[in-house]
């Protein structure tokens, strides 16, 4: 062989694993092919498996958590925004386990806020040795006129989506 073949193989090699590496068609599962259950896709941030769901009245409401996996060292809390205080124990479960398909439930008392103020119900714990945590929000009542209106400032971001710079509830 000559120079020039010696040469040559060397990047005719290094541009045939670069093809080989790279594809320029995306991996993507088939239409017909059916995620089963531990095959669960993830969007977003990692969220502790435990649905969280309440029932609100005027000045209480039945908070109930049903827990998909086992969960130990687990921490629940409540409190209210705009304007909702919680006037029972803000704590409602501190170093609690759960076995896995198990329900809980807890009356929390409040006072609303003028127009529509939230319950936030926080879930912390280790869920199969990972520490996890969800947040989940429930509304009551109407916004009022200046909960619609928004005095917010409205700018645009270096990559042009839209941010809302809300001033501080002086409280």
């Amino acid at each position: 062989m000559n120079r020039m073949t010696f040469a040559a193989l060397p990047g005719f090699f290094a541009l045939l694993a670069l093809a080989a590496c790279s594809s320029s068609t995306k991996s993507t599962p088939s239409s017909t092919t059916s995620s089963t259950a531990s095959e669960q896709v993830v969007n977003g941030k990692m969220q502790a498996p435990v649905v969280v769901n309440a029932e609100m009245q005027d000045a209480s409401a039945r908070v109930t958590l049903r827990f998909d996996t086992p969960a130990t060292g687990v921490r629940v809390s409540v409190r209210g925004l705009d304007g909702m205080v919680v006037t029972s124990q803000p704590t409602l479960a501190d170093g609690v386990d759960f076995p896995s398909n198990a329900t809980a439930s807890y009356d929390v008392a409040f006072t609303r806020g003028a127009g529509r103020s939230h319950l936030v119900v926080s879930v912390s714990g280790d869920f199969k040795g990972a520490h996890q945590s969800r947040v989940a929000s429930f509304a009551i009542g109407t916004p009022t006129n200046a909960q619609r209106s928004s005095n917010a400032t409205k700018t645009e971001g270096a990559n042009g989506e839209r941010i809302k710079v809300m001033p501080v509830d002086p409280q």
